[in-house]
């Protein structure tokens, strides 16, 4: 592989101009601009912003781009998207799925994913169908974005039995975790089987879990509460993440603060949707949740928190454009960030916080980690993250593999 250097680039967290020389896809060394090696290949970043590629902690594509597919929607809840969505996978096809998912994949890169946790449904509605069109796609594009599987039963375990070995064979077909979601049983009663079941299962098959948990903000809701209970039950510690976990923003601050005590003690990671949950939460006139869990506080207790994207164009979120600076910008809006370090903290909740939520190794601008990076015209993160026009251009292992551009013009006669 050739030699590349990109000179003249900013970083968010640094003061003045760097060279990046990159060998053999990884950052071989990092110096003051202009005083970098030669290399086969120079990009120039000419002051702009540098910041490492962006990591998607939640997805579900397998769902994407389905939403002329819902039919007409009212008021909706989870509940209502449960139906729909349970009614419209069942017509999918492996090509239906690999289709779309390429798609929506390709859409990721082009706004800078380098990393995606993707949400598969493995159940009795769908099958396998899901999971076969992902690891599809998951082949096509491994040279431009790496994949994580989760094996997710949508439809429970408690309530739908035949999913446990759909589970077992989706992880020895290829799934790298073990999703779940103790709320989608429906019965509180299936709550505690519904976990210990799957915790069961990711130790036949000695694998992590990515579960989902309290989806509205019905202070009612305590799934959070229960998968940090079991987790230390059954000694999972630092190999369970937790996404959604909106109710945690509406219980008293003493159980709040209590039930974080315990997440954190457990080794929990959470993932926050806000983008999602915004409009999904609330069935007010005026919904007065944000959806966002409590970050701040969760972050001050040493847990980790993540952003994800959640849904594209389905029948749970009829917007979304896969674009992580989007879910950095709402996170920050949803979650009350706002100083210059919780700006910071926002936007690494799609790139250096994310990456740790999928545990990938080797991530960073550092010497010795991948080169996988974005390169922005704007020079700072503000700019950035309100979306200035410009340009991106994404590197995978030191390798251009997608650029966009934005321009705004004013035409007057």
């Amino acid at each position: 592989m050739n030699s590349v250097v990109v000179k003249n680039a900013r970083f968010a967290n640094q003061p003045g101009q760097h060279d990046i020389e990159i060998e053999a896809g990884r950052i071989h060394r990092i110096t003051p601009a202009g005083e970098g090696g030669s290399a086969t290949d120079e990009l120039d970043a000419q002051g702009g912003l540098v910041t490492p590629s962006f990591v998607d902690a939640h997805f579900h594509p397998d769902k994407a781009l389905t939403f002329p597919r819902v039919g007409p929607m009212g008021q909706g809840s989870p509940v209502d998207s449960l139906a729909v969505g349970a009614r419209i996978k069942a017509a999918f096809t492996v090509d239906d799925v690999t289709d779309r998912a390429r798609r929506a994949m390709e859409a990721a890169v082009t706004s800078g994913v380098g990393a995606i946790r993707a949400q598969v449904d493995v159940d009795s509605a769908i099958g396998l169908a899901g999971l076969q069109g992902i690891l599809k796609v998951k082949a096509e594009l491994h040279d431009v974005v790496d994949l994580q599987i989760v094996a997710f039963p949508q439809e429970g375990v408690v309530r739908d039995p035949g999913a446990l070995d759909l589970l077992r064979e989706a992880l020895t077909m290829g799934a790298d975790v073990l999703g779940g979601g103790p709320d989608n049983e429906g019965d509180p009663a299936f709550h505690r089987a519904h976990l210990d079941q799957l915790f069961e299962l990711a130790a036949e098959f000695d694998v992590d879990l990515d579960l989902h948990a309290d989806m509205d903000e019905d202070p009612s809701r305590r799934a959070l509460e229960l998968i940090a209970e079991r987790t230390l039950a059954h000694g999972w510690q630092g190999r369970v993440n937790a996404v959604h976990c909106c109710a945690l923003a509406a219980h008293p601050d003493d159980l709040a603060h209590r039930v974080i005590e315990q997440v954190a003690q457990a080794g929990i990671q959470i993932c926050i949707c806000p983008i999602g949950n915004l409009q999904l939460v609330g069935g007010d006139v005026t919904p007065r949740g944000r959806g966002s869990s409590r970050p701040k506080e969760l972050l001050a207790a040493g847990v980790n928190v993540a952003a994800g994207t959640d849904n594209l164009h389905d029948m749970w979120f009829r917007f979304g454009n896969l674009d992580p600076v989007e879910t950095s910008r709402i996170t920050c809006l949803a979650a009350g960030l706002r100083t210059d370090q919780e700006v910071l903290e926002g936007f690494a909740m799609v790139t250096d916080r994310a990456a740790a939520y999928l545990g990938l190794g080797g991530y960073g601008i550092a010497p010795g980690n991948d080169a996988d990076l974005v390169m922005f015209s704007a020079d700072n993160l503000s700019d950035v993250m309100r979306g200035a026009p410009g340009t991106r251009t994404t590197l995978k292992r030191g390798r251009v593999v997608a650029h966009r551009e934005t321009t705004a013009r004013m035409v007057r006669s």
